[in-house]
């Protein structure tokens, strides 16, 4: 993890700071170490590409790219979004948040069924999360693997982190549950803008190769972009897969 390296080359730098104690800027040389350390576990803490808490899976070397959506079942936006899947016969992941499984269990199924890979986005879905403990860490992960193996009877083992959040209590509680996390390379910002335009434009300037797509099936701008995003790899001969199969993993456990 590049947070160990971080935190031995601040220890390091710190040291040999030391020896210039006599030095009129020695004071601002030890407070731009740590500034720098602090400004390191900041970015390290909300860009999960850095990997540096958590070695997440974040792109593939493999030809393909791979469609992911977070924060569903959403009972308005889902199901249109798995009508223009079953339509383009694209397969996707959704990472799904524990608390909306009770009331919409027919629709997982559906996901499931059709031949989407279902992952863990956490149970309760909360910045709260960001400050919790190890312990309730795993608990409201392992609450939501338990919700969705209650409706397909399969346990997930890919987790995303919810808004892309990591920090030691995150992978301690990851490595309890034998989950992998998963991350992407391409953020749609979804959230950000209900304009279909914008939205394709910022996609389709970084789509390439290995590409993990990050959407959210809870917006209508999603809905309205993805048929153009699925039509231009086709044009292009960018080929669509499944998440399991463009970074070579198994999505469920026994």
């Amino acid at each position: 993890m590049k947070h160990k390296s971080s935190l031995q080359l601040t220890v390091i730098a710190l040291i040999i700071a030391g020896f210039f104690y006599e030095n009129p800027y020695f004071i601002y040389i030890i407070l731009g170490i740590v500034t720098a350390y602090v400004i390191s576990l900041i970015c390290g803490s909300g860009l999960i590409q850095l990997n540096y808490f958590v070695d997440s899976i974040n792109k593939s070397s493999k030809d393909g790219i791979a469609i992911t959506f977070d924060d569903g079942p959403d009972p308005q936006f889902t199901p249109q979004v798995l009508d223009i899947l079953a339509k383009e016969n694209v397969k996707a992941a959704f990472f799904v948040i524990g608390h909306k499984i009770e009331a919409n269990k027919e629709l997982l199924k559906r996901i499931h069924d059709e031949g989407h890979t279902i992952g863990n986005h956490s149970f309760s879905h909360t910045k709260k999360l960001t400050t919790s403990t190890t312990t309730l860490l795993r608990e409201d992960f392992l609450k939501c693997s338990n919700s969705i193996k209650s409706v397909i009877n399969k346990d997930p083992k890919f987790f995303r982190p919810p808004y892309g959040v990591t920090n030691p209590r995150y992978k301690r509680a990851i490595m309890a549950l034998s989950l992998k996390s998963i991350g992407w390379s391409v953020r749609s910002l979804d959230t950000k803008t209900n304009a279909p335009n914008q939205l394709k434009s910022r996609i389709l300037k970084k789509i390439f190769n290995g590409s993990i797509l990050l959407f959210h099936d809870t917006q209508q701008v999603t809905v309205e972009t993805l048929p153009d995003i699925i039509q231009h790899c086709k044009n292009n001969g960018i080929n669509i897969v499944s998440l399991p199969e463009l970074i070579d993993q198994k999505a469920y456990g026994q």
